[in-house]
């Protein structure tokens, strides 16, 4: 038998080739979804440890000097910047390439979190600088036309995406000051056009010159854009009032936030109320004109012939503020001032009339409490709420004059139809125009006081006595309240009469004067026993002078 022998000649390990193995995949693609998934992820994983392989072997490519040289003109600067370039990429080179431990590399890093932390702080900051410039750019870009601007509406609702006046856009503000005097036309789209400006004051300037030759006051003022609105007021006094009058009233705001520029709504509605109390009082003058046939008759609130608007305002706000004063001194020395929740009462139809709005017949809860002996007033805790809400400025104004025509005490018609005026106009702050919801008249008054008020110390005291006493008032039983309200009927019976500071004016008067008012009607004065009319003056400042 003959055997065959074998050598082994060489031994070959062979390498792994992309180019075989990445054929297997045909065999894994249209089985099972697992495996092709695994499949997939190794080949991903191979092609990036190839690019790696093929990136480092690449050189590096290094800054080209020679070109930015002939580019920067600066060579000072280049060199500097070359050097320091060479530094530090030398020093990381040794970094990169040294197998030993640098301890000095372990230190230092502190310095490296503070400054980390200064550029994220700087980042914020720059961040913040451009939303705020974005916020800004939209607001100016979203503005409303200067007809349209109302510088008491502070809000801007995002539901009906109708953006109204921002205070805090300070530039659109200035730039409606400075362009309203002069650009009311709207007729450039520029008002701040050099041949724009100049086109209107050569235009001022032509009209002025040939109103300067028409009379013989010329008018040596400027032109109008370098004149101030508080220059109008000191001139117009009469307007400065009625504007002043109306800010106060329509937005219940401090004097000092007064628009230099009142909104055009604003003084169209002046205009028309002007009209509604100038058609009241010309009606009643053009009849006792009539009657009288005679030349001139001051109006309702006129003095004579020679008086004039500032007169007759300054004196009526003089008249108004001392029947405030002493209205306020009597509220306030009976406790009657801001002592929401509690109703004070003084007669038993005051009382009938709030426990009827209470419901005091169903639940019997009503409670009527005293706050002292000295206090020349009794105080009703309603159970349930008599008023559901604010009551509106015009509801007050017609309780008033029906209280007037229950006591039988006759309002001028004039007056009356300037109070129906004055409260109309707060009337339009809206239903919350005396307080917010669920806020108190006592916290809301404190609230609408200036800081620097002097007479707020002495509100702050009397609030604190205020609450003392009601937080010490004593509950009166039901079968008592006729006794204890029949103990201030007298009291008030005083009260029924002229106010004192109208009695003191009234008996400062002449004979003529005293004639002169009741002949026109002006004041009225009637026997208390026999209900005639008196038109003796001497009679009356007799009368005056006993009581």
């Amino acid at each position: 038998m003959m055997t065959r022998s074998f050598s082994l000649l060489k031994l070959c390990r062979p390498l792994r080739s992309n180019c075989a193995w990445h054929g297997l995949g045909n065999f894994v693609v249209g089985g099972n979804p697992k495996q092709e998934k695994c499949w997939n992820e190794l080949k991903s994983h191979d092609d990036a440890v190839s690019n790696v392989i093929q990136s480092s072997n690449e050189p590096v490519e290094s800054i080209d000097w020679k070109k930015w040289e002939d580019r920067i003109a600066h060579q000072e600067i280049l060199k500097h910047m070359k050097s320091t370039y060479d530094r530090n990429m030398q020093l990381i080179d040794t970094i990169a390439n040294s197998s030993a431990h640098l301890p000095h590399l372990d230190k230092g890093w502190e310095l490296y979190e503070v400054a980390k932390s200064s550029c994220n702080e700087a980042t914020a900051a720059a961040n913040k600088l451009i939303d705020d410039g974005i916020r800004t750019l939209w607001i100016s870009q979203n503005n409303p036309p200067a007809w349209k601007i109302d510088t008491n509406e502070v809000c801007y609702s995002f539901a009906s995406k109708t953006l109204q006046w921002l205070e805090s856009d300070q530039y659109w503000q200035a730039f409606v000051e400075k362009h309203a005097m002069y650009s009311q036309s709207g007729t450039s789209n520029d008002p701040e056009a050099p041949a724009q400006v100049e086109a209107t004051k050569k235009e001022w300037n032509t009209k002025m010159a040939k109103f300067n030759e028409r009379t013989d006051t010329p008018m040596l003022y400027d032109y109008m854009n370098h004149l101030p609105s508080w220059e109008f007021y000191d001139i117009n006094r009469k307007q400065f009032y009625e504007h002043m009058e109306y800010f106060l009233l329509r937005t219940g705001d401090d004097f000092r936030h007064f628009p230099d520029i009142p909104p055009w709504k604003w003084l169209t509605h002046l205009e028309d109320l002007r009209y509604k109390a100038f058609v009241v009082a010309q009606t009643r003058k053009r009849k006792r004109q009539l009657e009288k046939v005679s030349r001139f008759e001051p109006t309702d609130l006129e003095t004579g012939e020679d008086c004039n608007g500032s007169e007759i305002n300054m004196q009526f706000l003089m008249h108004e503020k001392q029947s405030i004063e002493a209205t306020l001194a009597y509220l306030m020395g009976n406790f009657m001032f801001l002592c929401d929740p509690l109703i004070p009462v003084t007669n038993k139809f005051q009382l009938g009339y709030i426990l009827s709005k209470d419901g005091f017949q169903h639940h019997k809860q009503t409670q009527l409490v005293s706050l002292g002996d000295d206090v020349d007033a009794l105080f009703v805790l309603p159970y349930t709420k008599v008023l559901h809400g604010c009551v509106s400025p015009l509801e007050c104004f017609h309780a008033i004059m029906e209280h007037h025509r229950l006591s039988n005490l006759k309002i001028n018609p004039s007056f009356a139809t300037r109070m129906e005026i004055m409260a109309q106009v707060m009337q339009e702050r809206g239903p919350n125009w005396l307080k917010t919801r669920n806020e108190t008249a006592m916290e809301a008054f404190m609230r609408r006081m200036r800081s620097d008020d002097p007479l707020k110390e002495h509100f702050s005291e009397y609030i604190s006595e205020l609450q003392h006493r009601i937080a010490n008032a004593t509950p009166i039983p039901v079968d008592q309240w006729e006794n204890a309200l029949s103990k201030l009927s007298t009291t008030h019976q005083v009260h029924q009469t002229l106010d004192p500071h109208v009695t003191s004016k009234l008996q400062s008067l002449t004979p003529d004067e005293m004639h002169q008012l009741l002949e026109t009607g002006h004041l009225i004065v009637k026997d208390p026993e026999t209900g005639a009319r008196i038109l003796d003056p001497n009679q009356v400042l007799e009368s005056l002078v006993k009581n």
